[in-house]
């Protein structure tokens, strides 16, 4: 084979010289690469061009440690492993996971698990991962900044510096530190020494813009709103502005891309937009931080979105309330007929655990057909119910049909394979059986969580109890976000109006 044949996994990476993202991802990739042929992982990459000329593939071949495909062959070797594999790739960059010996797909979009390696590499303290970014880089050579200080007789002073990205490798856990001092010596010898540190594991937020008191005092003006910026630690804050609104960009692209090692995010800050204006706009990010407890919620997220977790029926029926429902509770159920004219009928609601989906079903039926209920009876799946609402809030509970009915004692079953407006026999006492019960149902998934939500107050209040799925719940707590590029937030050097409004750096929130 042309490689190691002691590979076990075989990358087959699509790329190209003009595509932007590519050159964002080859970094990384290279990163890991390098990681794995050090601990003897086995893991090989090929490179598939999609370059315009042989010139753009020895170009941008020539930063890549992998194996290639030759540029004569590229197009015709390209197709036949979209053949092989019955895969089509139509955009780039596209990673390929391979098994070599099987000659089977392992995984169509690899970009993830690379990023997730990518991450163990960085908060394991590989520096490799921290540095795979243009700006980064560029923050390390040095970059000329002019910084704002405040002093007790003049207000606020600008003085030249020079500021620099420093990772001193200090092993897990270290993001590096943000350094800067002054260009030249202040001939004033009272005057503030304005050399300091900033370690970016303590940063808590970045804004872009006049933002804060120091930015719009007397002594910052003069300059755009776009080239300027300010970093906060706790008590400790840093303010300037570049000359130019690219080099404000890739500061905050650098702090992203670090923190974004660690697994820790920037969020909108929409109270930092609140301080700026439509000449003088601002955008602002707070630093979430990646916590013990979301590194669990991750991992369980992970485990749910690899399938439901079987469930067994005897643990469906263990409690009281369920045991009830199986037997049949008596019902008014309120419904609209062929002519979408709504009718009351007397029936029993069922829940049925054994051969009925996942998590059983709610039947409502004949009551003299409870214990056996007929095919074309109403039913609605557990496993695709999405809300209880409690009280007359359906359209058709608010009929002349449900006239007489109690708002205490009804409530309504809702959920794509089917919908039920009820109101039980015993009143709000069964009402509540019927909530005790599905809530330990959803409970015993252990893929779903059974939330109740209040609206209004007093005689207005309205209650109803939403299903969502855990791993979506998860998804929301940690805010995360995908890796893909789009879905990161980002900075236009050439906003406009404030954050929100048409046109801004963040339009539309």
């Amino acid at each position: 084979c042309p490689w190691d044949c002691s590979v076990k996994t075989l990358g087959i990476y699509f790329s190209a010289s003009w595509c932007a993202p590519c050159k964002k991802f080859t970094p990384l990739l290279k990163a890991v690469y390098e990681s794995k042929k050090e601990k003897k992982d086995g893991l090989e990459i090929l490179y598939c061009s999609r370059d315009k000329s042989q010139e753009e593939f020895d170009g941008y071949y020539g930063t890549m440690p992998w194996l290639a495909v030759p540029y004569a062959d590229a197009l015709k070797i390209d197709k036949a492993i979209q053949l092989h594999f019955k895969t089509k790739v139509k955009i780039v960059p596209t990673l390929l996971l391979i098994d070599p010996k099987l000659g089977v797909v392992i995984e169509k979009e690899g970009r993830a698990r690379i990023h997730d390696y990518q991450r163990e590499l960085a908060m394991n303290g590989d520096s490799r991962r921290l540095l795979a970014h243009k700006s980064v880089v560029e923050l390390q050579k040095g970059v000329d900044v002019v910084l704002y200080v405040l002093d007790t007789v003049k207000g606020v002073e600008q003085r030249e510096a020079t500021i620099k990205y420093v990772l001193e490798g200090k092993g897990k856990g270290d993001q590096g530190k943000l350094v800067w001092s002054e260009k030249n010596k202040a001939q004033d010898k009272f005057a503030k020494d304005i050399s300091g540190e900033m370690p970016l594991n303590k940063v808590d937020g970045i804004s872009m813009g006049k933002s804060g008191i120091i930015l719009k005092a007397p002594g910052a003006g003069g300059v755009k709103s776009s080239q300027c910026f300010s970093v906060t630690a706790g008590q400790q804050s840093l303010a300037g502005h570049f000359s130019d609104p690219e080099q404000c960009k890739g500061l905050f692209e650098a702090v992203q891309h670090v923190l974004d090692c660690g697994k820790d995010k920037l969020s909108q800050d929409k109270k930092v937009a609140s301080d700026g204006s439509v000449k003088q706009p601002v955008v602002g990010y707070r630093v979430v931080r990646w916590t013990p407890e979301m590194e669990e919620m991750e991992r369980k997220r992970k485990a749910l979105e690899k399938g439901p977790p079987a469930v067994d029926p005897k643990e469906l029926l263990d409690c009281k309330e369920v045991k009830l429902l199986t037997k049949g509770l008596g019902v008014m159920s309120y419904t609209l007929d062929e002519l979408q004219m709504p009718k009351a009928k007397k029936m029993a609601l069922v829940y049925k655990a054994k051969k009925a989906g996942r998590l059983g079903t709610l039947f409502w039926c004949d009551p003299r057909k409870k214990r056996k209920p007929p095919a074309d009876c109403g039913r609605l799946e557990v496993e695709d119910l999405a809300s209880i609402s409690l009280g007359k809030q359906t359209r058709i509970l608010q009929t002349a049909a449900a006239t007489m009915a109690e708002a205490e004692a009804c409530l309504s079953l809702i959920g794509p394979s089917g919908q039920i407006s009820l109101e039980m026999e015993e009143g709000e006492l069964e009402v509540d059986t019927v909530i005790k019960a599905v809530e330990h149902i959803i409970k015993a998934s252990k893929d779903k969580t059974f939330i109740k939500e209040t609206d209004g107050h007093g005689k207005f209040q309205k209650v109803s109890y939403q299903v969502h799925k855990l791993a979506e719940v998860y998804k929301r707590k940690m805010n995360d976000e995908d890796d893909e590029e789009g879905d990161r937030p980002s900075v236009d050097v050439n906003w406009q109006v404030p954050l929100g409004f048409e046109g801004g750096a963040y339009a539309g929130g």
